[in-house]
């Protein structure tokens, strides 16, 4: 069932704020935040029903990121043009509520791997490490970056809430809710001479025989599931073919007629060669050989966690005993009293996004090329993978040799970044979800591309503020269609309902009451903010790779409404309530009805992100009863140069009537936050028994005895600045 556009008074256009490139690394102990009423600069106390604290994280850059401030330790990450907002340090914020205050408190996310690149930026040079696409490296391996969700989990009623911190590339850290310092990794790297069952297995085999340095580079599931009703945390442990990042590769043979003239032709129409279909050539010869000598890992393991030493995995394959291969990435995986459900999710890690450069234009024509070589569109369909959860009673799992598990594939059009499920499943699997169509959360702005109003007399100032905003995500090219599904594994059947409304626009991320806290058996109310559609975020390249969208509804260019006209007005920001009617009969089953009954649009200028459901304090504890609190970054009217950001909260009830409150400061600088959580509470962290040098000296050892053996003196001091580092290392976790 699918609902037409609405009609909807068009947004004043506005630019982008750049405040979304500025963040602050200063760390705060209980600041105390301005509270302001509704849109005014009335100072007043917060209302007692606010209570609890909120965490919010995102990236602040890195220890060597260009300062705009030195007092306030303010930086502008992206400034090379090359360095997308989502490289860097996680940085946690919480907000505690009390006594009609808000205060602050922030720190950094320090892994270990931050740790030493903080060490050898001053220290040692020769390890220090550098910004490489999407991630950051040096000798040492790659950072893991701590940036992305947060996830509470209690293992009894009686005890109190614990708190994971996770990304995509890398391990999840428990953190301590009271002083915001890591506690502990979930688990040991491959080689770590530990007691635990589960080892985190590296994302490649031929990259982990080739680099085997201390920080391997792994990957798993950004946002984790715990289940409260059973005690149980459920992630996975993924690894990847090298063809996975080129998936150009595999259509080669296919191309070989117009692959010379192909490749050329984007970055320099006059220039035709064999260099380009040469460079396929080699590369694919690569992937066989290496393929044929060692495979290429391409796996999901499923782990289950219960709180102690021990892991349950399961290697998870298809119905015809085939592993599962994921495309793209896992950033989510939701658990139902029954089922386990995996979504191949809409953010695509493609080779260009890891390629180093330097500011010069031979290299950004190189960069030109690389990226039309190896970037491709996302998968246009959502691939949903179900495992049923009575697999994984009675199986004993072994650290090398896990058991398998089975997953049911299921297909719906149009791709998805993020979900969410009803925990009761008793009437089949309930998944609610805005597809972000044509619009992809991996492709950056970069500080060579072209704006696709190519033909406007504006063109220049188009590229100069795009260009500005550099590292920042590029716009959506179609309308999103807010979505749910009722999945029957057993018949292998899906009920579709699909809405728009004309605010449908961005990569959008959501909230509901208990989102952090006790999975609802049934969601009635889902808070979505849309990131709405902005004239300097289109790019060139973009429109040209999405242009032949399977399911574009509103064209790029023509005659009538058209992407680049919808962006040239804008659409602002908007912050939505989608409730969901539910009717069950004995003929056609569950079906499902959606609306959005309450929005809230921000004034233009202004982008808001990362919403949190705060329940209200002595309500009655409806879906509705309590407030949204979200990150607004604007830049002050009449005064580009003077960037903003607050947390504005409303009335969950009552989005329209605009924002209860502002918490402001002028000390405060958060750039682009993702995802938060909430806690009723919060109590340190019980003590660890984590060994650090367990988890790392292995790989620390290796290689500083490689360096040992060297006849140079320069490798020969190099062993003895690792084993320096590493002993500070060790030394300064967890503090």
């Amino acid at each position: 069932m699918e609902t037409p556009v609405a009609e909807a008074t068009t947004p004043t256009p506005a630019h982008f704020p750049k405040s979304v490139l500025t963040v602050s690394r200063q760390e705060f102990d209980q600041l105390v935040l301005t509270v302001k009423k509704g849109d005014s600069d009335e100072e007043v106390p917060l209302e007692s029903g606010l209570h609890g604290y909120v965490f919010m994280v995102g990236p602040a850059g890195s220890v060597d990121s260009p300062v705009v401030d030195a007092a306030k330790k303010i930086i502008q990450p992206t400034q090379d043009g090359f360095t997308p907002l989502y490289n860097g340090d996680g940085l946690l914020q919480r907000i505690g509520f009390g006594q009609g205050q808000a205060r602050l408190t922030t720190r950094i996310a320090r892994t270990p791997s931050c740790i030493a690149d903080e060490i050898s930026y001053e220290k040692y040079p020769p390890l220090k490490f550098n910004n490489l696409g999407i991630t950051r490296a040096s000798t040492l391996g790659v950072t893991t970056q701590l940036s992305v969700t947060l996830t509470p989990l209690r293992f009894a009623e009686t005890d109190p809430y614990r708190l994971l911190i996770s990304v995509d590339m890398g391990r999840p850290y428990e953190i301590n809710p009271e002083t915001l310092t890591l506690v502990q990794p979930i688990g040991y790297l491959e080689g770590a001479k530990a007691p635990e069952t589960f080892i985190w297995k590296g994302i490649n085999p031929l990259i982990s025989r080739l680099m085997k340095v201390p920080f391997g580079l792994t990957m798993g599931t950004a946002h984790p599931s715990f289940d409260f009703n059973t005690g149980e945390l459920f992630t996975t442990n993924l690894g990847r073919s090298l063809s996975s990042f080129t998936p150009w590769l595999r259509r080669l043979a296919a191309r070989f007629p117009g692959a010379a003239t192909g490749l050329s032709q984007t970055a320099h129409p006059e220039r035709r060669g064999f260099f380009p279909w040469l460079l396929r050539l080699v590369l694919e010869l690569i992937e066989w050989i290496a393929g044929w000598l060692l495979g290429f890992g391409d796996r999901v393991e499923l782990l289950r966690w219960r709180g102690t030493d021990h892991f349950d995995h399961w290697q998870v394959v298809l119905s015809d005993g085939q592993p599962l291969k994921i495309q793209q990435t896992l950033h989510q995986l939701w658990a139902t009293r029954n089922h386990i459900v995996l979504i191949d999710t809409a953010f695509k890690i493609s080779a260009d996004q890891l390629f180093p450069f330097e500011q010069s234009a031979m290299v950004e024509d190189v960069e030109k090329l690389l990226r039309h070589l190896t970037d491709e569109p996302q998968l246009a369909d959502t691939l949903i993978y179900v495992i049923r959860r009575d697999q994984l009673e009675g199986t004993t799992t072994h650290p090398k040799r896990p058991p398998t598990v089975t997953a049911q594939s299921i297909t719906v059009p149009r791709e998805t970044a993020h979900y969410i499920v009803d925990y009761d499943d008793s009437a089949g699997i309930i998944l609610h979800t805005v597809h972000s169509c044509a619009t992809d959360a991996s492709e950056i702005i970069r500080k060579f591309d072209d704006t696709a109003y190519q033909a406007d007399s504006q063109k220049d100032a188009i590229n100069d503020r795009m260009r500005s905003l550099s590292g920042m995500l590029t716009d959506g090219t179609d309308i999103d269609w807010i979505g749910s599904y009722v999945i029957d594994p057993a018949q292998n059947t899906v009920k579709t309902c699909l809405i728009q409304q004309d605010f449908c626009w961005g990569d959008p991320v959501y909230a509901y009451r208990n989102m952090t806290l006790k999975q609802p058996d049934h969601l009635d109310d889902i808070y979505w903010i849309f990131f709405g559609a902005w004239q300097e975020l289109l790019t060139e390249h973009v429109t040209e790779l999405y242009a032949k969208y399977p399911y574009r509804q509103i064209q790029i260019k023509g005659p009538g409404q058209t992407v680049m006209g919808i962006t040239q007005e804008g659409r602002a920001t908007t912050l939505c309530r989608v409730h969901i009617e539910r009717h069950l009969s004995e003929s056609q089953g569950l079906e499902l009805q959606l609306t959005t009954p309450d929005a809230y649009a921000f004034p233009p200028g202004h982008f808001a992100n990362s919403p949190q459901f705060i329940p209200r304090q002595g309500g009655d504890g409806s879906a509705t009863d309590g407030y949204l609190i979200c990150v607004v970054l604007f830049q002050l009217p009449g005064d580009a140069s003077q960037d903003c950001s607050e947390f504005w909260i409303f009335d969950a009830a009552n989005l329209q009537a605009g924002p209860k409150y502002r918490l402001c400061s002028d000390q405060i600088k958060m750039g682009f936050t993702i995802h938060t959580t909430w806690l009723p509470e919060v109590t340190p962290s019980a003590p660890s028994s984590y060994a650090i040098q367990a988890d790392f000296e292995p790989a620390v050892t290796a290689m500083i005895g490689k360096y040992q053996r060297s006849r140079s003196p320069e490798k020969q001091q190099l062993a003895r600045d690792i084993r320096a580092l590493f002993d500070t290392v060790y030394a300064r976790f967890g503090q």
